[in-house]
C-alpha cells in the first residue's frame, strides 16, 4: 500500500488524499479466498464544510466508488466512507486519514471486485 500526494480539490471545503494498495498477505491467510489481488487505487474524498464540527461532513461520490470497485458492498463503502469523513481527527490531516484508511484495508479488506 502506498500513499499517493494530496489532492487539494476545493481547497478547504472538500479533502482528498488517494491510496494504491493490494490484497494484504494476511487477507488470503485469513480465509478470504476471493481477495483481490491486482494493486487498486482509492481516492479518500470528503466534502467539508465550514462549520466547527463535522456535522454535515460525508463521503463524496468518487470515494464510495473506489470503494465499491476495490471490491466492498454499497452499505460496507458507505459505511468506511462515513467513518473516514466524520471524524473530527482527520479534518485537515490527510497523513492521518491516510493511516486510517490504510488501517481499515488491512484489517477488513474487501471481499470481491466489480
Amino acid at each position: 500500500m502506498s500513499v499517493c500526494f494530496p489532492v487539494p480539490t476545493f481547497a478547504a471545503a472538500i479533502g482528498a488524499l488517494c491510496l494504491s494498495f493490494a490484497a494484504a498477505p494476511q487477507a488470503e491467510a485469513a480465509g478470504h479466498a476471493r481477495a483481490a489481488k491486482a494493486p487498486v487505487s482509492i481516492q479518500v474524498s470528503c466534502a467539508r464544510y465550514a462549520l466547527p464540527g463535522v456535522i454535515w461532513d460525508r463521503p463524496m461520490g468518487v470515494f464510495l466508488d473506489d470503494l465499491t470497485k476495490a471490491g466492498y458492498s454499497s452499505d460496507r463503502a458507505w459505511a468506511i466512507g462515513n467513518r473516514i469523513c466524520r471524524d473530527e481527527r482527520y479534518v485537515g490531516n490527510t497523513a492521518a486519514m491516510g493511516q486510517a484508511m490504510q488501517y481499515i484495508l488491512a484489517t477488513e479488506p474487501p471481499l470481491r471486485r466489480r
